[in-house]
């Protein structure tokens, strides 16, 4: 029976295809089995080959191809040369700015010249006109693009093209991109560094406005004779850049593209055939004709961009035209004082303590930094040493034995020697310890040169009142009328003479020093103590070499001067004026304050006042030294000015000194020859200065002359003081009240005392009446006329401005 192959109702069919099924070929196997493969309804296409395409296409798949290649090549180009920028270091515009030193009254000096001559000035003070004249020129939408020109580097870079790929054309920078250029890059002509500079000019453009870039590229550029506006403005018309008129400021504009090319001088030779400027029939400086044809183009944009009108255009132009600009030449000062070589050497030695910079570092810091130093110089002061250092009278003669071993070293080298006596002096202002001039030769100066002045010699007998009679009188081993034997001594095996070869007898301590007697000063230093004579002299200020065999502990050293190392004229003059001080030392120095350029201080010299004399002693070796220049040992004038001191030589007369004092400056004098001993193929010569610290010619007639001069101006000061400026004021007055020269800031110290006095109405003894606070004893200092008011004023004003009491001393 067959089976029934319908499914159930209930049991759901299979689903047949709807596909047709495929037919099967010819030779089919008769089991139904396929034998080969189903016909495909759509065949795929062959795939064509490199040799199945046209040449069209083969050319647009090579260009493909290369364009996806730059493109990657590009990308990866772009990603190094980004990578190999410099950063952005907007301290790069911290230019090198010259150091400037300002004088003791706030004035300006001298520059310290670094690399470039620069001084750095603010947008504001730059006028319009001169900043139009460069955009007119440099950058003409320098307000409007972002640091990239890129029309104009279009431009330039067609003329690249054109070129055959020179990069000697116009580069189209930017005003921003010559300011990185200037701060970040080379020079060198490069696609690297020229990718380099837009990519960093973009970057400056968002963090600095265009003011501040204008004003960074301004007082960065080179302009031939100078960098930066303000020192060309100086240079080249002799005025600040805030004072410079239309055609000065397009001169300046012309100058920036070609420093050389458009130097405003027209140069030519002289007779002995040196380079120098050429001027007009009437004087004035000739304008280069390259300077002056880009000025009147810089003109042209500058009216065309409505920089300037119509008025402004026309004069500028026949100022161009008719060389009618005020060109001149400032020439800088380059050739440093001796005090600013002092003051130089200094501070860079100051700023390699405190900051622990090198040599080179703290160089750098000085020069380049922007610093302003306030220093101590007076120019008054250092006018006249310097004045004086040029006068023939004042010197000695050369030595036969100095003119023999000049033409014998000339004869040696080759080269033209002269050893002629030179000179070294300092001068202290002695109310502030501070040096108010220093001379270092009397030849031609040369910066940094020798500074006879800051050299050690030895000080011969001008120790003794420092070393030997001063700190025997402080402790009270001797007085001056202590009694000593002037006759042959020895110490420890040595012999010391007196310079005249001859012995007195007994003699008083005031008699030596009137006399400069060399056994009594021995003695003297003997009964001190040389431990204690030693402790004064260090104290003073003095080289004293205490440890070792070859010591200053002797009064070989101590007493006659004959130092291991010597003593400069800067530590004579300031070990000096303690005794018109009152007995106080106050240690030199060549500045108050050193600030950078932000006005941050970075030095600043404190108080290092000591009391090293009690002031009885003080007065008591004025006194005495007093005696020495009226008849002593020599004789010195002053007009006006009560004067001491002190001379001293060495042996054989190698040195001569003088040191003395007024009651308001301290000055050292040495005179002697640089060698002392030269040798040549001739021979063996000694050089020695062969005069005495009191002779004329000689160191005191250079300390008189220099004195005098000092003096003179400040008398003539003085002078301007009117007895109604004396009139009496009720001490419970506010000290605003106070006349301007009795107030304390402006004159402190008990010095105003004597100025006071110096100049009081009707006062008994005119003369003396200076003397009475420093110059005549504690005692006769109470006899101030309190009595009647009218010869008091003067006391009484300074009274209130210093709080000197009658007595001599403070509140």
């Amino acid at each position: 029976m067959l089976e029934d192959k319908t499914p159930p109702e209930n049991e759901p069919r299979k689903k047949q295809s709807s596909k047709p099924k495929t037919p099967l070929r010819k030779d089919a196997a008769p089991n139904g089995r396929k034998t080969e493969k189903p016909v495909s309804k759509n065949p795929k296409k062959k795939k064509k080959g490199w040799d199945d395409r046209t040449i069209p296409q083969k050319v647009g798949l090579i260009f493909i191809i290369l364009f996806v290649l730059a493109l990657a090549g590009g990308g990866a180009a772009f990603g190094v040369l980004y990578a190999q920028t410099p950063p952005l270091d907007t301290d790069n515009f911290n230019y090198i700015e010259n150091a400037r030193i300002m004088d003791v009254n706030g004035n300006f000096y001298q520059d310290l010249q670094g690399a470039e001559r620069r001084e750095i000035v603010s947008i504001d003070t730059i006028p319009d006109h001169v900043q139009n004249a460069f955009i007119a020129i440099e950058d003409q939408r320098f307000r409007s693009h972002h640091g990239v020109d890129y029309k104009r580097f279009g431009r330039a870079l067609a003329g690249v093209l054109f070129s055959g790929g020179s990069l000697d054309g116009p580069g189209g920078s930017t005003i921003t991109q010559q300011l990185i250029k200037l701060t970040h890059l080379t020079s060198e002509k490069t696609v690297t560094r020229k990718f380099q500079e837009m990519v960093l000019a973009t970057k400056l453009e968002r963090v600095y406005t265009k003011d501040q870039i204008l004003e960074a590229y301004l007082n960065k550029i080179n302009l031939s004779h100078a960098w930066g506006v303000q020192a060309a403005s100086e240079i080249y018309f002799g005025k600040s850049v805030s004072d410079l008129n239309v055609a000065q400021g397009a001169i300046l504009a012309s100058i920036a593209n070609s420093p050389s090319y458009y130097d405003p001088y027209v140069y030519t030779t002289d007779e002995q055939g040196n380079d120098v400027f050429a001027t007009e029939p009437d004087g004035r400086y000739t304008l280069n004709p390259n300077n002056m044809e880009r000025s009147l183009l810089v003109i042209d944009k500058m009216l065309e961009l409505g920089y300037i009108d119509q008025a402004q255009y026309n004069e500028a132009s026949a100022e161009l035209s008719g060389n009618q600009v005020g060109l001149v030449y400032n020439e800088p000062d380059n050739t440093y004082s001796y005090f600013t070589d002092a003051v130089y050497e200094q501070v860079v030695n100051d700023l390699q303590t405190k900051y622990r910079y090198t040599e080179n570092e703290a160089t750098d810091m000085l020069l380049g930094g922007g610093l302003t130093i306030y220093a101590t110089v007076d120019p008054k002061v250092q006018s006249a040493m310097e004045a004086e250092s040029l006068n023939e009278d004042l010197y000695p003669s050369q030595s036969g034995s100095a003119a023999a071993a000049s033409e014998a070293k000339t004869a040696d080298t080759g080269v033209e020697t002269n050893y002629i006596p030179e000179v070294g002096m300092t001068v202290i202002d002695n109310n502030t310890g501070n040096v108010a001039g220093i001379v270092g030769g009397r030849e031609e100066k040369t910066n940094l040169s020798l500074n006879r002045a800051t050299r050690k010699f030895q000080p011969g007998s001008s120790t003794k009142p420092l070393t030997a009679y001063g700190p025997g009188i402080d402790t009270g081993a001797i007085t001056l009328g202590t009694v000593f034997a002037d006759v042959p001594i020895a110490y420890q095996g040595w012999r010391p003479n007196n310079s005249s070869g001859t012995f007195e007898g007994l003699t008083t301590v005031r008699e030596g020093i009137t006399s400069s007697v060399n056994t009594i000063a021995v003695q003297a230093n003997v009964a001190t103590g040389l431990t204690q004579s030693a402790l004064y002299g260090t104290r003073l200020g003095l080289d004293i070499v205490q440890d070792g065999d070859a010591n200053d502990m002797t009064p070989a050293a101590l007493a006659l001067g004959g130092y291991t190392h010597g003593q400069s004229s800067l530590a004579m003059a300031s070990a000096y004026s303690t005794f018109p001080n009152m007995g106080v030392h106050k240690k030199p120095s060549f500045y108050t304050k050193v600030v950078d350029r932000s006005g941050k201080t970075l030095l600043e010299k404190s108080d290092s006042s000591e009391q090293v004399f009690k002031p009885q002693t003080a007065y008591l070796m004025t006194d005495a030294l007093k005696g020495v220049v009226n008849g002593g040992t020599t004789n010195i004038y002053v007009d006006s000015q009560p004067v001491a001191g002190k001379t001293g030589t060495t042996d054989e007369n190698r040195h001569a000194w003088f040191c003395g004092y007024t009651p308001y400056y301290s000055m050292a004098v040495w005179y002697g020859y640089d060698e002392n001993v030269v040798e040549t193929n001739e021979g063996t010569y000694y050089l020695n200065i062969g005069i005495f610290g009191g002779s004329k010619p000689g160191p005191a007639s250079m300390f008189e002359a220099v004195m005098n001069d000092i003096h003179e101006a400040l008398s003539r000061l003085l002078s301007r003081i009117t007895p109604a400026a004396l009139s009496p004021r009720p001490l419970t007055a506010s000290p605003a009240s106070w006349p301007p020269i009795y107030r304390p800031e402006i004159q402190e110290g008990p010095w105003c005392l004597m100025k006071c006095l110096s100049t009081a109405p009707p006062l008994p003894k005119r003369m003396t009446a200076i003397h009475w606070l420093r110059w005549m004893s504690p005692q006769t200092a109470t006899r101030l006329p309190t009595a009647r008011p009218a010869r008091c004023r003067a006391w009484c004003a300074c009274k209130r401005s210093t709080g000197i009491s009658p007595r001599g001393s403070r509140r």
